[in-house]
């Protein structure tokens, strides 16, 4: 017999509530309802629920900010969204938030029970998939950290999981945005593999590796003799793409030029090729990534509006690693790994002061300049363990006692506090209750220390 699901219900229209519940109740649902975010988060707190239906203005608090602290506070908790104010900013911020779903008001309550069914079935699909996912990771062909080839159990990773599983399905447009280095190639291929158009070509090209008249070329193809050197005809990779994917790197370098004719693209579905004058439609899912604030360069005047709108459809951010700290050694055992098979190498692990200056260096390469660093260590290793003494220069600089991270004469009791608890939660996942056993107080205290010092606010604004 299939477990009835728990659902939260929270909204502070009583008439909602009631009228919401009682459908809800009459599907077969069991459902709590509350009208305030902090009765909802006690309640989450005490009791096991399969999803969270919140609004999106209740009196305490935003739907969005009871989003935000949910997935501090239970990571990988289900939710949706239901307002009254729709709009495809209120929509993208919800799923970024999280939210499995976003309905807007007014709908029939057949409607809403209907998306609550498929959210759920959204749900335990994804929790099919993780527990096969766990036995491939028993015998060895993956682990609960692996998505793809995406590696991190943060849960700021786990979001970006979640926002591609959820937008894999749909043929929208993604902008996918983080520091070099950070994974944006390998979210994009995780998006096509998922997607309906997972048998047709994955196809990439980096925006900043080619002159503006190449670019051109590179991406709408060309006709013969149409500039000096084009002996004969070429493609371009919108119709190497036709029936997949598209992934631009690098979109925030594109010339202002090729931009105007990138946007037409996008609005026609056709291109062009340089020299020719038919247009040929093309049928891809298009996926950019940039390094670059896009929006701070569309107010500088060097992006187009018009086309940075018709990226950002559905924005993806990727965190640099020093925002994960907890998922340095998962890497590094990883690529430690793929580097000892590849160089016949028997190398088992490191030692605690190598994760130690591992965990403290900065990482400005992010995931890509740990791989060098571990693939280094691997080929220089003599022992079977890699120690300090293997790492680059710059790593095993930030090896040393407490003074690396603050000064011991002029430290407050209370900045040492801080430090430990950030560390220990940042170890856990935030998973609240395995921090308080760690640090040997209550959840409540735990609770208490999170706002005295601003540890979810500060862990909100970085998401």
């Amino acid at each position: 017999m299939v477990p009835v699901a728990r659902l939260l219900l929270v909204d502070d229209d009583p008439f909602a509530l009631e009228t919401l519940s009682d459908a809800l109740g009459h599907a077969g649902y069991e459902v709590d309802v509350v009208s305030r975010a902090s009765e909802a988060l006690a309640r989450l707190e005490t009791s096991g629920y399969d999803l969270l239906i919140t609004g999106y203005e209740l009196e305490d608090l935003g739907g969005m900010e009871l989003l935000d602290q949910v997935q501090q506070l239970h990571p990988g908790m289900p939710s949706m969204i239901i307002t009254a104010m729709a709009s495809r900013e209120s929509a993208v911020a919800a799923m970024r938030a999280g939210a499995l779903d976003y309905l807007a008001k007014p709908f029939h309550v057949e409607e809403f029970v209907g998306a609550v069914q498929a959210v759920l079935e959204r749900v335990r699909r994804r929790a099919a998939d993780e527990q096969a996912g766990e036995g491939a990771a028993a015998t060895g062909s993956g682990s609960p950290g692996e998505f793809e080839q995406l590696i991190g159990r943060n849960p700021r990773m786990q979001r970006v999981y979640s926002l591609i599983r959820t937008v894999a399905p749909a043929g929208s447009t993604v902008l996918i945005t983080g520091e070099s280095g950070t994974g944006k190639e390998r979210v994009a291929a995780a998006i096509h593999n998922r997607s309906p158009r997972s048998s047709g070509p994955f196809v990439r090209v980096n925006c900043s590796a080619f002159a503006e008249g190449v670019l051109e070329s590179e991406l709408f193809g060309h006709e013969q003799g149409a500039f000096t050197g084009a002996v004969k005809r070429r493609a371009g990779v919108f119709r190497k793409a036709h029936s997949g994917t598209l992934f631009l790197d690098e979109i925030g370098d594109l010339p202002t030029a090729t931009q105007v004719k990138l946007l037409r693209v996008i609005q026609e579905r056709e291109v062009q090729p340089v020299g020719g004058d038919t247009a040929v439609p093309v049928d891809v899912r298009l996926v950019a990534a940039t390094n670059r604030d896009l929006s701070r360069e569309v107010k500088e005047g060097r992006f187009r509006e018009d086309l940075y709108f018709r990226l950002n459809v559905i924005p993806i951010h990727l965190p640099a690693l020093r925002e994960r700290p907890d998922d340095i050694p998962h890497l590094a055992q990883h690529f430690l790994q793929a580097f000892g098979k590849r160089c016949g190498k028997t190398v088992r692990g490191f030692t605690d002061r190598a994760v130690s200056a591992m965990e403290r260096y900065n990482w400005p390469g992010n995931v890509r300049e740990l791989e060098n660093a571990i693939e280094r260590a691997v080929v220089l290793a003599t022992e079977e363990v890699i120690d300090l003494h293997d790492l680059p220069p710059e790593v095993k600089g930030t090896a040393g006692s407490v003074e690396g991270t603050f000064q011991l004469n002029t430290v407050r009791l209370s900045e040492v506090e801080e430090i430990v608890i950030r560390r220990v939660l940042t170890r856990t996942g935030w998973n609240i209750k395995r921090s308080a056993e760690t640090l040997g107080i209550t959840r409540a205290t735990l609770y208490s220390k999170i706002r005295k010092f601003g540890l979810a606010a500060a862990r909100t604004t970085t998401a």
